[in-house]
């Protein structure tokens, strides 16, 4: 089993809490659980926000985790799915996926950035936190797998005003942002090798939803960018087994 810390309070968001539950959790899991909080997200208070962000990403390094077992079962029983403090070469950073080990120090880590909510103002700094998570851990631990996950909504929530001038909510859609971060990111990964630049990402994934009918969309990222779900755990367990395989 992987290692888990105590979870945190219920939030009362059930398609968020029974992540915890769930012996095998899939990835439509959570997209369920982070659909539900995007379109119920005003309801919950600052302490009940906080609980569903850290539970969706304890669901998801779950998820990441078991995907990674299946695909190389001598990890079974070594990898933390709970946000953990590794040592990096600029600073300390908090991995919310890794495997610690005795004698490389880290050869697994990964950073989940979710941006749920208000995509347009958070977009570019998760995109420049993953990087420096990259550049962090691998000047410290250049032969560790460096993996970094975007999770993006189809629309967030804006304000215009209508006929009369009165504020309003309105959905703003992303796509467009979207696309422009999957050029980005597509320059931004696969790092093959130790020798390779420690700015680059062994794999990266770009996980799209639609909040209203809670699912992924199936066209983006595109099919051979090497940013799809199924993608991302291929490259991950392939840059592994190049390296580390017992």
């Amino acid at each position: 089993m992987t290692t888990q810390k105590e979870a945190p309070k219920p939030t009362g968001v059930a398609e968020i809490d029974r992540l915890a539950e769930l012996d095998r959790p899939r990835i439509d899991d959570y997209i369920r659980g982070v659909s539900a909080y995007v379109t119920g997200h005003k309801a919950l208070d600052d302490s009940r926000k906080k609980a569903s962000q850290i539970r969706l990403s304890n669901g998801l390094a779950r998820i990441l985790a078991a995907e990674l077992e299946a695909r190389l079962p001598f990890l079974r029983g070594r990898l933390v799915t709970q946000e953990r403090k590794v040592a990096g070469a600029l600073r300390t950073a908090n991995a919310d996926l890794s495997e610690p080990h005795p004698l490389d120090g880290l050869r697994l880590a990964i950073e989940i950035k979710p941006i749920n909510l208000a995509v347009g103002r958070a977009i570019w700094n998760r995109f420049g936190d993953i990087r420096t998570f990259a550049v962090n851990i691998h000047l410290k631990f250049p032969f560790a797998v460096v993996g970094g996950i975007l999770v993006i909504p189809t629309f967030e929530w804006g304000e215009a005003r209508d006929d009369s001038g009165m504020k309003a909510e309105v959905r703003k859609p992303t796509l467009h942002l979207i696309e422009r971060a999957i050029e980005r990111l597509d320059r931004a990964g696969g790092r093959r090798s130790e020798a390779d630049s420690p700015h680059l990402l062994e794999a990266i994934a770009v996980i799209v939803y639609d909040p209203d009918i809670r699912r992924l969309r199936e066209d983006i990222p595109p099919p051979g960018s090497g940013l799809r779900w199924e993608e991302f755990i291929a490259e991950l367990a392939a840059s592994y087994r190049a390296r580390f395989e017992d």
